[in-house]
């Protein structure tokens, strides 16, 4: 892989009680979930003691770049040969776009409520582990899906690509 390409292993959220919310793995690092939700709870407990705001640390040759909210905790995670700055950018690339999406309101019930946009974010933002977005007026445009009024086969497309978009990030 390039040099000039961002690449980041994984991302995922915790709840405050270190409880996995949503989880996205880049890499073969972690080849289950036993192994992900261990890395998970080493990460969570390195960084449990901020409480709000964010941070950069090193752990196991990783770069995490974490924020901190009410009652959530977004981490993204890089190789220690990464750079950290941009890691962040795009870490806040996605909390704005959150932010522009759910009206300044993160945390862990509009995360689950807002779970197809939560997805597409992040899906705008990095495919298959390469950072391909980080303008975040780029990606509410690509996210915020506008419904006409009164236009049904307009909604029932939105409905199905949300569909389609949960299902493929199940797999």
């Amino acid at each position: 892989m390039s040099s000039f390409l961002y690449t980041v292993n994984s991302f995922f959220i915790l709840d405050n009680k270190g409880e996995r919310v949503i989880a996205k793995y880049y890499s073969n690092d972690f080849e289950n979930v036993t192994k992900q939700k261990a890395f998970e709870q080493k990460v969570f407990d390195k960084t449990s003691k901020v409480h709000f705001g964010g941070e950069i640390t090193l752990l196991d040759n990783y770069i995490i770049v974490y924020k901190a909210f009410s009652n959530i905790v977004i981490y993204m995670i890089g190789d220690s040969d990464q750079n950290e700055v941009a890691l962040l950018y795009v870490l806040n690339s996605f909390i704005d776009t959150l932010q522009n999406l759910f009206e300044n309101q993160i945390n862990k019930r509009t995360i689950l409520d807002g779970i197809n946009y939560t997805l597409l974010t992040l899906d705008e933002i990095i495919d298959g582990g390469i950072v391909l977005e980080s303008d975040t007026s780029v990606i509410v445009d690509r996210v915020g899906i506008k419904l006409p009024d009164n236009d049904e086969d307009e909604l029932g497309k939105v409905i199905s690509s949300a569909k389609e978009q949960f299902i493929n990030f199940l797999k």
